[in-house]
């Protein structure tokens, strides 16, 4: 089962980190009201796009033949739907990358405080914790894609 719906309960943690934003948004919103339109923004953008690569593999697991969730972890092997996948995780860190540095989005998230697991007072420490993320993201993909990690296909 885990196999076929794990997808599913990533949405699901995904959610969960919403329903988070929600409730300090509005802790936040209610000393600082000018500021809730900016919580639900900002909120309402995390489900959609991050939902996105879940989406994708869901698609892969129900209905794209993907012999195990453990696929994702082998990008080397061609499946065009865990191909896709990446794909559209790249696209999220381009995303969140042009947001950050071109949209205003490390100020965004400094205005709204809470939205971060730490607290953070400047764009330019956004910005450094954000590269140190993606730097961790890359090395990982970059690592599934080089090594032939054994994995179990059911």
């Amino acid at each position: 089962m885990i196999n076929k719906w794990a997808w599913a309960f990533f949405i699901l943690v995904t959610l969960v980190n919403a329903a988070a934003f929600v409730n300090r948004g509005r802790r936040e919103s209610q000393a600082n009201p000018e500021r809730r339109e900016g919580y639900r923004t900002i909120t309402r953008a995390f489900v959609i796009w991050c939902n996105l690569p879940w989406v994708v593999m869901g698609v892969g697991c129900v209905y794209g033949g993907v012999p195990s969730i453990f696929s994702f972890f082998r990008p080397r092997d061609g499946n065009p739907y865990v191909i896709a996948f990446f794909c559209s995780v790249f696209l999220l860190w381009t995303l969140v990358t042009y947001w950050l540095i071109l949209r205003g989005g490390a100020q965004k998230l400094v205005d709204h405080p809470g939205l971060l697991n730490i607290e953070i007072k400047s764009p330019r420490g956004v910005l450094i914790y954000w590269f140190l993320c993606l730097a961790g993201g890359i090395t990982s993909v970059v690592l599934m894609f080089l090594y032939d990690y054994p994995v179990p296909i059911r």
